[in-house]
């Protein structure tokens, strides 16, 4: 029993002393803020949202991602590369990931809802520009050719009347 208890102590003291190291990400050379890595993450996912609504509705002329990927690049002068790195950067502290993603959906949310206050504005501005258009005048203007061709034609066919 002497003999079994000694390893035993061994082991739960080895166990007690370990220590992982997780390697702490360096900084890329190319720094996004986490406002940067937002805007960013907000235009990919509504990349990914317009490439998927194509897909389902068998848009293929222009569903091509490499082209939507390549825009977003060009717009914050971003490589690949660089995106990844920012990622893995962030990924390293999930809840700073969390915060970042939660952001993204605020702009997602605040677009949505300016979209949809921009739409009905149209939708009013419509209802208001027909209801100014003054109906008759446009009809007089439009009917007039055929009333003179139906008072023409009373002149060659006369009425019994």
């Amino acid at each position: 029993m002497k003999g079994f208890v000694f390893p035993l102590i061994l082991l739960i003291l080895l166990q007690s002393c370990y220590h992982e190291n997780i390697p702490e990400r360096k900084k890329p050379d190319r720094f996004l803020t986490e406002d940067s890595l937002v805007l960013v993450l907000a235009d990919i996912q509504l990349a990914e949202s317009a490439i998927e609504y194509r897909r389902e509705n068998n848009i293929y002329k222009t569903n091509d991602p490499k082209r939507f990927y390549a825009y977003i690049y060009k717009k914050y002068n971003l490589t690949p590369e660089t995106l990844k790195e920012n990622l893995d950067y962030y990924n390293s502290d999930p809840d700073k990931m969390v915060g970042i993603y939660d952001k993204v959906m605020a702009v997602l949310t605040k677009q949505q809802v300016d979209i949809e206050i921009q739409k009905k504005l149209m939708e009013q501005h419509i209802k208001d520009s027909l209801a100014k258009i003054d109906t008759t005048h446009y009809v007089y203007k439009n009917l007039k050719p055929v009333l003179k061709e139906m008072t023409d034609v009373k002149k060659v066919w006369p009425t019994p009347w």
